[in-house]
């Protein structure tokens, strides 16, 4: 017996769906290539020390832990934040969330000659973040800008978003932290969204702090790039496309972060349900 004209009809426009559905995403492929233009892989490998760090140099959650947890939870952030797990998961990501016009736009941006330059330039800001010293000088030259160079970092951050991303960074590595210690503590999986909203509270005092702290930062950054160029990279994040990008990819790593803390979490409440069970028997 043949099929119904109906059914085959319903099968066509269900076919025909899933192809308009795959053009309207873009390929891994170029997901990767974003990821790794940006510059945000060359961050990852930064999760795993931070969060080794985050426990070990805070005394009130090392000392309450026996040498065998602490090296449970350590070992578990080592698998969950390993950069290819946070790699794989921010290129999910930004399959789902960036449309092909949008990535097109932003990998020509990124593989133009102003933008490698100026990733090259952002990337570098970590050591720069990290140096009291050049801090300090960061901000008298701040001090010195003529207002319209100062205004167009505040209007960088802004379209980048860059204030809301930190501080979300920062958010995701104290739960990471948090509930790996809570995970490894205590009697019952701990409450990833309940920690969540107690760490929420303070974002809009952190995002303000973080601010701040950017427009320092983009003093020194950028204080060698002339400014048609960087007239030419707000154009760009102001952009629906640079808008779309920056998003994007502040969503991956939140996404990407997010995860992390829960494969954590799991390791650390598998190894802990093992223990148990073997002290039983």
């Amino acid at each position: 017996m043949f099929p119904s004209l109906k059914l085959l009809f319903g099968a066509a426009l269900l076919m025909l769906a899933g192809h308009a559905a795959a053009a309207d995403r873009i390929s891994s492929e170029t997901a990767a290539a974003i990821a790794q233009k940006s510059g945000v892989v060359d961050q990852l490998a930064d999760f795993g020390p931070s969060m080794r760090a985050g426990i070990t140099t805070q005394p009130e959650l090392a000392s309450k832990m026996t040498e065998a947890q602490l090296g449970t939870v350590l070992k578990a952030f080592e698998a969950a934040y390993a950069p290819s797990r946070l790699s794989a998961d921010i290129d999910a990501e930004l399959v789902k969330l960036l449309k092909p016009a949008a990535a097109k736009d932003a990998l020509a941006w990124l593989e133009s000659d102003l933008g490698v330059r100026i990733t090259a330039l952002e990337n570098g800001a970590t050591e720069l973040a990290n140096d009291p010293e050049k801090m300090a000088a960061a901000q008298k030259l701040l001090e010195r800008l003529p207002p319209r160079r100062a205004e167009r970092y505040i209007a960088l951050m802004k379209a980048t978003g860059a204030d809301e991303s930190g501080a979300q960074i920062v958010l995701n590595s104290s739960l990471g932290i948090a509930y790996g210690a809570a995970a490894a503590l205590g009697s019952s999986p701990p409450d990833l969204d309940a920690l969540r909203k107690e760490l929420e509270a303070g974002r809009p005092q952190m995002v303000e702090a973080i601010g701040n702290t950017y427009i320092v930062m983009f003093a020194s950054v950028y204080q060698d790039v002339a400014e048609a160029d960087l007239d030419k990279y707000l154009a760009f994040a102001e952009s629906p496309s640079g808008k779309a990008y920056h998003k994007a990819i502040t969503v991956a790593l939140d996404v990407a972060l997010t995860n992390a803390a829960k494969e954590a979490g799991r390791q650390i409440g598998e190894a802990g349900r093992a223990k148990k069970s073997q002290s039983a028997a």
